[in-house]
C-alpha cells in the first residue's frame, strides 16, 4: 500500500473538520438527514436537506436506506463507485469516510466495507478501523512524520520544550506537537492536525523510536519538578492538555511514567472524554468514566466541569426549558408548564438580557403548552445535544427524562450542579 498523507483510520468521533477535509456519511434515498452520521453532517458540515447524494458544503453523502427491511445493494455499490470515482478525480479534497450505511441501513461492517475495497489504496481517504480489518488491509501509516517535523524544525522545538519544563516553566507554543491529545478536545488547527486518532495511532507514536523515547523523557522532565504544580509550570489550559496526553498514553502503556504524572499532578484523575473517545470500540474503558458535575456560568454557559469545562450549546429557548428543569429536581408535568410560563420567562432573560420581544414571548408560551408540540422538540434537543458530549451509559443522568404523562426530570444529583 502506498503511504498515506493523513493520519490512518477515520476518527469514531468527528467533531470539527480541516479546509479540504470532506465528512462522508450514508444517507436515506430521500436525503432527510436527521440523525447519526447524517445529521452531524447537515448540523456541521453543510450536507442539504434533500440531497441523496454528493458533495455538499464538506461533506459527502452515499444513499444506503431505502426503506425498512429494505436493501438495494447493487445501488449501494453504485453509489460507493461514483464516490470513489470523485475521490480519484478531486485528488486536492481528503475523504473521511464514516461506518457508512452501519447504522439505520442494518449493514454490517464486513459487508459494507466489501463495497470500499477499491478506496484502501487511494491516498486520499481514510476508512474506519473496522472496515480496514475487514478487507484485511495493511497497517496505516499514521504520518508520525508530522510530529518529528515539528518537534525539530522552527523556533518551537523539542529542545526548547525539553529545557523550558526543566525550568520549570513553559513559555513557546508547542504544547500539540509534544504532549498529543486524542482528537477532537481543541479547536484550533493545530489540535486536529496533531490530534491522535486512535488507540492504534497511540500506540505507534509510543513505539516510534524517536517519539515514544521523548515523550518519556520529557515526562520524566515533568517529573523532576518538584514542589510546583502542573499549573504553575505549564498554565491553563495547558495543564489540562497535559492531562489529557497523559491519560491517552497510559491507557495505551499502564503503569508507565505517564500513571506518576497522573498522580503526581493530577491526584490520578484521568480526562474523562479522552477515555470516553477511546472507548467507542473498548467496553473495557466504558467503566472508566464518571458523571461529570455540571456548571452553570453567570452568562448561562451550561459546562461539564470535569470534562475540561466542555460546553453543551443550545440555542436559548431550548436552554431555558433545560434550566427550568435542573432548577426543579422534584420533576414538572408537561400538563402543569403553564404554571412556570413566568419563571421561563426570568430564565430565558437571563440568558439574552435584551428584553423579551413578541417573537420570544410567542416561543415561550408555546414551549410551555402542553398542547402543541413544542416542548416535546425541545427535550429531544436538549437530549441530542448530551448524547453528542457525554457516553450514552451515563447521558441519561444529563437530560429530562419521564415516561408520557408522568412527571420529567433530570436526575443528575443536584451536589453535581454548580450555580455560578
Amino acid at each position: 500500500m502506498e503511504e498515506k498523507e493523513y493520519i490512518g483510520f477515520t476518527p469514531d468521533y468527528i467533531e470539527r473538520l480541516l479546509p479540504k477535509q470532506v465528512f462522508v456519511f450514508g444517507s436515506n434515498a430521500l436525503g432527510y438527514h436527521t440523525g447519526g452520521a447524517s445529521g452531524t453532517a447537515r448540523k456541521k458540515f453543510g450536507a442539504v436537506w434533500g440531497q441523496a447524494e454528493g458533495l455538499q458544503g464538506q461533506s459527502y453523502a452515499i444513499p444506503v436506506d431505502f426503506g425498512k427491511d429494505v436493501r438495494k445493494d447493487n445501488e449501494v455499490k453504485a453509489a460507493v463507485d461514483r464516490f470513489i470515482a470523485f475521490a480519484k478525480e478531486h485528488t486536492e479534497l481528503f475523504f473521511l469516510v464514516t461506518r457508512v450505511g452501519c447504522g439505520i441501513a442494518g449493514y454490517h461492517d464486513e459487508e459494507m466495507a466489501q463495497f470500499f475495497k477499491e478506496a484502501l489504496e487511494l491516498k486520499n481517504v481514510s476508512l474506519p478501523k473496522s472496515f480496514v480489518d475487514a478487507l484485511g488491509g495493511e497497517e496505516v501509516n499514521y504520518s508520525l512524520e508530522r510530529f518529528i517535523k515539528a518537534q525539530d524544525f522552527g523556533w518551537a522545538t523539542y529542545s526548547k520544550a525539553l529545557s523550558e519544563i526543566k525550568e520549570g516553566h513553559k513559555s513557546g507554543n508547542w504544547i500539540w506537537y509534544v504532549f498529543p491529545q486524542i482528537k477532537g478536545l481543541g479547536h484550533s488547527y493545530n489540535s486536529e492536525f496533531y490530534g491522535i486518532s486512535s488507540k492504534e495511532e497511540a500506540k505507534a507514536y509510543l513505539e516510534h523510536p524517536v517519539l515514544g523515547n521523548r515523550l518519556r523523557e520529557i515526562s520524566q522532565a515533568l517529573l523532576n519538578c518538584s514542589n510546583k504544580s502542573a499549573n504553575e509550570i505549564l498554565g491553563f489550559p495547558d495543564d489540562f492538555k497535559v492531562r489529557s496526553c497523559m491519560t491517552l498514553f497510559d491507557l495505551i502503556s499502564p503503569n508507565d511514567i505517564f500513571n506518576d504524572v497522573l498522580y503526581k499532578f493530577y491526584e490520578g484523575q484521568r480526562c474523562d472524554i479522552t477515555i470516553w473517545r477511546l472507548s467507542f470500540h473498548d467496553n473495557k474503558l466504558k467503566h472508566q468514566i464518571k458523571l461529570s458535575r455540571i456548571t452553570i456560568t453567570k452568562e448561562s454557559a451550561v459546562l461539564l466541569s470535569d470534562y475540561d469545562n466542555k460546553e453543551v450549546k443550545m440555542e436559548p429557548i431550548t436552554k431555558a426549558v433545560y434550566l427550568l428543569f435542573l432548577k426543579h429536581p422534584e420533576g414538572i408535568t408537561f400538563k402543569h408548564l403553564p404554571d412556570f410560563r413566568k419563571e421561563m420567562a426570568e430564565l430565558y432573560a437571563q440568558i439574552k438580557p435584551y428584553g423579551l420581544n413578541d417573537r420570544i414571548i410567542k416561543s415561550i408560551e408555546d414551549v410551555t403548552n402542553p398542547l402543541l408540540n413544542s416542548i416535546n422538540e425541545k427535550w429531544s434537543r436538549i437530549k441530542a445535544y448530551f448524547l453528542s458530549q457525554v457516553d450514552a451509559s451515563l447521558a441519561d443522568q444529563y437530560y429530562i427524562t419521564g415516561k408520557s404523562g408522568e412527571v420529567k426530570k433530570i436526575t443528575l444529583p443536584r451536589d453535581l450542579v454548580i450555580w455560578e
